[in-house]
């Protein structure tokens, strides 16, 4: 059922029936009003999936409709950027990669970091970009953050057979870490979206978020170690790299796949805490906004 408003719904059902004016029992009734706990929220999670799939659809098509090269957008685009880091700071200003030719070590941090970024960057402005469908149509509102997110999963996907490629180039076989890509991956899954909810949330009432993000990005590329270690930055600093939640898992997956050394526990820990609190932060302040989201967007 569509319904016009932002608050969310609660099901009378579980109650006693409730009569209508024809005296049927077996009318269904529903409450509308701006309290839903948690469980209900959930639950209109698994109930409106078939959201989630049409939205991502969407967002899958109209991200390369109408592009001449269509899905090699996916392969051209990390594979000029690995091209100019090489360049600039494998070639001129010779970062250490451990023994790891640059074009390998650069790619494998791109693949997450942009992963991250396409996913902040079109989850943050989401809700404003759909406000036409959330005004009219019922559906849990954090489904158009995830969806927002469906083209740069296959953006990944797509730089993940680019980075096979280059290993086998070369001659990099896999390690006994490779296993580590998969829980460094789900968490920087889950910190991306946790953080596009936040800002997502916060977005919705000041636009000033869509306005200063993209410039915050890209600083954002350079404070993460995508094209450098941790070791790179002297000691007394990495602190405040570990602050970004990036820092460890960035390193993490490049250990998995590159057989680099494991960033320090300290480094991993501290920002494995940050990620954590950022994305509970990120869901609850959207879950909180979400019963007022359609007033103000």
């Amino acid at each position: 059922m569509a319904v016009g408003v932002g608050a969310q719904r609660h099901r009378a059902d579980v109650a006693s029936p409730v009569l209508d004016e024809r005296g049927d029992d077996s009318v269904p009734v529903i409450v509308i009003d701006g309290k839903s706990p948690w469980r209900r929220w959930f639950a209109d999670l698994y109930v409106y999936r078939g959201a989630l799939q049409s939205l991502a659809w969407r967002n899958l098509r109209s991200r390369y409709k109408q592009a001449a090269l269509g899905m090699t957008w996916a392969v051209v685009q990390p594979a000029v950027q690995v091209l100019v880091f090489t360049v600039l700071f494998g070639r001129l200003v010779k970062v250490p990669t451990g023994g790891v030719p640059y074009p390998v070590f650069a790619l494998a941090g791109l693949l997450t970091w942009n992963l991250f970024n396409k996913i902040v960057n079109e989850g943050a402005v989401s809700l404003v970009a759909n406000q036409n469908i959330i005004t009219k149509l019922f559906f849990p509102r954090i489904y158009l953050v995830i969806a927002s997110g469906a083209s740069a999963l296959l953006d990944a996907a797509v730089t993940s057979l680019l980075l096979v490629v280059l290993l086998a180039v070369y001659h990099i076989a896999p390690t006994g870490q490779l296993w580590l890509a998969v829980p460094a991956l789900a968490g920087v899954l889950l910190f991306s979206y946790g953080f596009a909810a936040l800002l997502a949330a916060i977005n919705a009432r000041w636009r000033d978020v869509q306005h200063t993000l993209p410039f915050l990005l890209q600083v954002g590329l350079f404070v993460t170690p995508v094209i450098y270690q941790v070791t790179f930055v002297p000691e007394r600093w990495r602190w405040l790299l570990a602050l970004n939640p990036l820092t460890g898992l960035i390193e993490i997956f490049r250990a998995a796949v590159l057989g680099t050394p494991v960033p320090e526990g300290w480094v991993v820990e501290l920002s494995l805490i940050m990620s954590v609190a950022a994305t509970l932060a990120g869901v609850w302040l959207f879950r909180r906004s979400e019963a007022t989201i359609v007033d103000v967007v």
